[in-house]
Formats: structure tokens, sequence, C-alpha cells
């Protein structure tokens, strides 16, 4: 089998393309100690004519990706039984390893292996059930570890095994996928490429300096009790990939000595030395580059000129700005010096310069390429239109009808982030612009959770909940992690405001962990709004519940409700006097025929009394 422990040349490639400036860090950013491990592995046919085993791994040399990405091991062992276990072993190692560091950053590692092992789960059981002989027996067991940041990330199907040694202890990680039958010993309950849809374990587990994890086929475990591997993996030498390579075939001939009778694979990962700072350490890092002064018009920095001044405040400064050589306007963005020593505003402003390079999307605002520079800003594409908040001004009573589009514009746009595991965190009117189409661009994203990075963010910084107080959800004031039904919350903050003039509560006034109280709510927007459908008091109320449970599960769900109450307008209940209905013509009309009758009838009492 191809030699799957080093990187090959295309792996180097893909690195030096990853390597750009769509990052979310730049080296000076990088925490001062990063994650360091070593790989070595072995792996044999034993006794059998075809070895059903792969292994393979990766220690990227880029420090980008074992930052963002990590270190990578897996282990896959064909089932004996199956027409092409070999290369279903082999594809899924190969697949998964190269795929793993190809998938969005954002995604989280469990999300990920997730998706990698299910698409190919999917293709190995299409190959089962065709009707060509050559093209079945696709199955294979299959566990990996992840070792990212100070967590080692546990993916597993089957009855292959990790394990951990530290401190001279070994701990098995995994449970094996496997149960009793007929007294003939353990037969595999589940396997990728047996059925259609596949379950995953999914294991976290802390790391140390010096832990040593084992990846192991049952040929090796199967031969040789844990004891007996813990006593073998603590008297040997396990400091270079050598010592790995050769203590792993060491254990696999052990194994065959034992009596294995099957193919026999090793592959150990140490961890030489896991990221951590100290907060002085953090404040270095972050605080490299120097924050701009406050610009004026015609000013310039790094080229750019300052044609207009556009925001200031205690948080951030914005300009209108130009350079000879780029066509058009742009806007460059710069914090305020108030935030100089705030670490955890720099490490969001950081990340919303990656956020807005990332992300390739007409309703994000897109943010330009890094360049090399010693100052901390970035330079965006100039978005056209109104804020939301002016929109608002200038719709002080808007009908469902007229906000339902730009609603479902905001979700949509949120949903981007979504679909890269992304929670806004702040949507706010101040945030969005609104075009002559109705159509929304969020513009502001430096509250972001990407939620792939969430153990890569500083422990010395102090986390606490981001966004505006009274667009943020409760959950997030809970010190919870932000979901995508955070954000709903906060839309169905901005559809309340946008109907009714207000907001739901006021947390920067009064309690700033009030949460509202849905049946008060229902109430309080039919006052306010009694021209509209109850149904739509009932689908905001719904939006806001202090339980993302019982909200809508789905954005699409709250947009839906909406759209029923702007179908099911109620009939107005004001009284209107006798006097204002119906036109002038008719009260005419009506004023003729009875002068008409009054005639007739007093001619008839006139002749009555002659």
């Amino acid at each position: 089998m191809p030699e799957p422990i080093s990187c090959n040349e295309r792996d180097l490639r893909r690195e030096a393309a990853i390597s750009g400036p769509d990052r979310p860090v730049t080296p000076e950013q990088l925490p001062s100690q990063s994650l360091c491990a070593v790989i070595g592995g072995y792996s044999n046919a034993g006794t059998k004519p075809r070895n059903d085993d792969a292994i393979a791994g990766r220690v990227p040399e880029d420090a980008y990706q074992r930052h963002l990405k990590g270190v990578v091991a897996c282990i896959a062992d064909g089932l004996s039984s199956a027409q092409n276990a070999d290369r279903a072993a082999q594809m899924a190692v190969m697949q998964f390893t190269r795929d793993f560091y190809d998938a969005p950053e954002s995604w989280t590692i469990q999300n990920c292996a997730a998706r990698l092992l299910a698409s190919l789960n999917s293709w190995f059981h299409s190959q089962n059930r065709s009707a060509i002989a050559e093209s079945q027996g696709f199955a294979t067991t299959f566990t990996a570890i992840v070792a990212r940041a100070t967590t080692a990330h546990i993916v597993h199907v089957g009855d292959t095994r990790c394990h951990r040694l530290r401190n001279g202890r070994l701990t098995v990680l995994t449970d094996d996928h496997s149960a009793p039958y007929l007294g003939q010993g353990d037969v595999l309950t589940r396997a990728l490429g047996i059925e259609a849809d596949i379950r995953v374990d999914y294991r976290q587990e802390p790391m140390q300096t010096g832990d040593v994890f084992l990846l192991t086929s049952d040929g090796v475990h199967g031969a040789l009790a844990p004891a007996a591997i813990e006593q073998f993996l603590g008297e040997a030498s396990l400091d270079s990939r050598k010592d790995l390579e050769e203590v792993s075939k060491l254990l696999c001939d052990k194994a065959f000595q034992a009596g294995s009778r099957d193919n026999n694979s090793c592959l150990i990962m140490r961890i030489e030395s896991l990221p951590s700072e100290t907060l002085a350490e953090a404040h270095g890092r972050l605080t490299r580059r120097a924050i701009p002064p406050v610009l004026r018009e015609g000013n310039r920095l790094d080229g750019w000129c300052v044609t207009e001044v556009l925001h200031s405040s205690p948080r951030s400064h914005l300009y209108r700005v130009e350079r000879a050589d780029r066509d058009g306007t742009f806007v460059l963005k710069a914090p305020s010096a108030n935030f100089a020593e705030d670490l955890r505003y720099l490490e969001g402003f950081t990340l919303e310069q990656w956020i807005g390079r990332r992300i390739q999307n007409r309703q994000i605002m897109h943010i330009l390429p890094a360049e090399d520079t010693r100052f901390l800003y970035f330079v965006a594409e100039h978005v056209e239109g109104r804020t939301l908040r002016q929109w608002m001004a200038a719709h002080p009573d808007p009908s469902l009808v007229e906000i339902i589009p730009i609603l479902a514009s905001i979700v949509s746009a949120a949903r981007v982030f979504h679909r890269m595991d992304i929670v806004h965190r702040d949507l706010k009117p101040e945030n969005i612009i609104i075009g002559d189409d109705s159509s929304a661009k969020i513009i502001d994203f430096g509250s972001a959770q990407v939620t792939g990075f969430a153990d890569l963010r500083s422990a010395a910084i102090e986390e606490w909940p981001e966004g505006s107080l009274n667009y943020i959800a409760p959950e997030l004031l809970a010190g919870k992690q932000a979901e995508n039904l955070s954000d709903l919350f906060s839309i169905a903050v901005i559809a309340w405001e946008m109907l009714t003039g207000t907001l739901p509560f006021d947390r920067e006034s009064r309690d700033m962990a009030q949460a509202p109280n849905p049946d008060r709510m229902r109430g309080a927007f039919a006052r306010a709004r009694p021209d509209l459908s109850p149904l739509a008091g009932r689908a905001l109320a719904k939006a806001l519940y202090p339980q993302p449970s019982q909200r809508q599960q789905a954005m699409s769900e709250f947009i839906a409700d909406l759209k029923k109450a702007e179908t099911n307008a109620p009939l107005s209940t004001e009284f209107v006097p006798l006097i204002e209905r119906g036109s002038k013509e008719m009260w005419r009309n009506w004023a003729l025929i009875a002068t008409l009758i009054a005639l007739v009838m007093a001619v008839v009492l006139i002749n009555r009394l002659g």
C-alpha cells in the first residue's frame, strides 16, 4: 500500500494554497507555543494472503494547519469476508485524512468527521447494493484521533481501538461494536458500508504533554491483553518517529507471536507540546500591530486616502477610502484606541477579518485580502443602501406584507453563517443594510462565534456574552454557547421592533438578564398592533422564548408563521358610526326617498281629513 504517514507533494501544494490571506490568524497572531506531535506506525498481513488493514496519519508542517485543523491519525480494518475489504480500508483512511484538511475550518471536528464518514459510508453501501459483482464487498471498521489545541477528538465505528498511555497507565477510549453470535465468537454490529446510515461514536478527551495515543486493529488487541500492551509501551522509547515505527512493528510482531492469525496494524501518536500562553503572552500576541490614529479627510494610511469619515465611536472608526491602484470606493475599519488593551475585542476584530474574507456571498460584506502592514485595520467593499434602522425610521408603521421580504432576506443571510457553523450573535438594525429590493446584507460580524474555533480561543481571555443586550438571546447571558436559534431570537426582536416601534424588553435600562414572558408578550403585541392577526403575536412570542427548545426549530418555520398571519388578517372590530358608513351619494338618495315618502304620506293624511 502507499506510504500513508508522510505528506505527499499534493498535500504540500494544498497547504501552500490554504496559507493565503483567508486565514483566521496571521503568523504573529499564532499562540507562542503550538501543538507538536509525532506519528509512526506499521501494518502487515500476518498469516493472511492479503492485508485488509490500513493506517494513515498527518502532522502538517504548516503552523496554520496544525493550529486550525490539528494532527490526524486513523486506522481501518476491512471485513476479511468482503471482496473489496482492502480497498475499503485504504480508501477510508486516505480519503478521511485528505478531505479533513480540505473541509471548511469553521466546521466543528465532530461535524466534519460525521460528514466525511457519512459520505464514505454512502458510497460503500451503494457499491455493495450494485449489480456489478466486482464493485461489491466494500466494508471496513474505522477509528481516528484528531489532536487539536489541547483536546483529542476520537471518532469510531467498528472494533478497531484507540488507547491512551498516560503516566504509564493504558486506557481504552473506544467501545467495540461487536456482539456474540451463536456461541461462535463476536461479530461486528457496526461498520462502514454495511447499512445505508451509519452511527459514529464521538468522544473528547483533554490532552497532556507526553500523552501517547495508540490505534490498533483487532489482530493486535485481540491477541495481546491491555496489561501486556501497557507494559510493553512503558518499557519502550517513544521519542522520535523512527522510535514509534519500530515500536509499532515490534508490537505487531508480538501479537503474531502470541497467536494472532489476523492482519496486524498499529499507529502511535505522541503529543510533544500543547499550545498554552499566559495573559501577558496573549496580550503580546494580539497587540503586535498598532491601532491607527483617528483619521480625517485627506489623511492616508498604507496608500488608502480617506475621502469621508463615515462613523466614529468609542468602539471603532469607519472611513470611506480610495486608492490610486484600485477602482471604486471602499470602507476602512479600525478599532478605537479605547480597546488597545481589550484582548477579547482584538480577537473578535481579527476573526471578523477572516470571516469577511472566507465567505463569498452577496449578502455578506466582503473584506479585501490582508496586506503586509504594521497597523490593525481592514478594508471592505462599500455597501450601497441604508441601514435597517434608517428603514425603520422611514416606515414607522409597516405591514406584514412590507416586512416579511426583509425578514426572509435577513434569515437567508444568517443561514450563510450557519452553514459554516458560525453564529452571528449580534444581529441588530445597525448591522444590516437594506437594498431597494428589500434584500438584506450584513456588514458587521465582529461578535460572531465560529463554532469550530471554540477550543482555539485564548484561555487567558475572559469570555463574556457578545452582542447588544436588547437583541442578545437569554442563553448567552446564562453563559451557554450560542446556537443557530440564538440568531433567530435576535431576528424576532428586530421583527417586533419593526412592527411596534418598541423593543419587547429593555435590558440596558432594567434587569440585564430579564427574560421575556411569552404570554404577556402576546398581549402586549395585540395592544400595540390590534390591526394584525393574533398569529403574528404568537409567532413572535414563540421565537422569543427564553429556552431555545421552545422556539421554532428552523428559521424558515418562523417566516412561515408570519406568512400565515399575513393571510389571516382579522376583521376590523373598531366601531364606525352609522352616519360614517356608505358614500355621500347613497345618503343623498336615501334622503330624497325619505322626503318623497313624507310628501306622499302628507297628501294621504290631508285627503282623509278632508
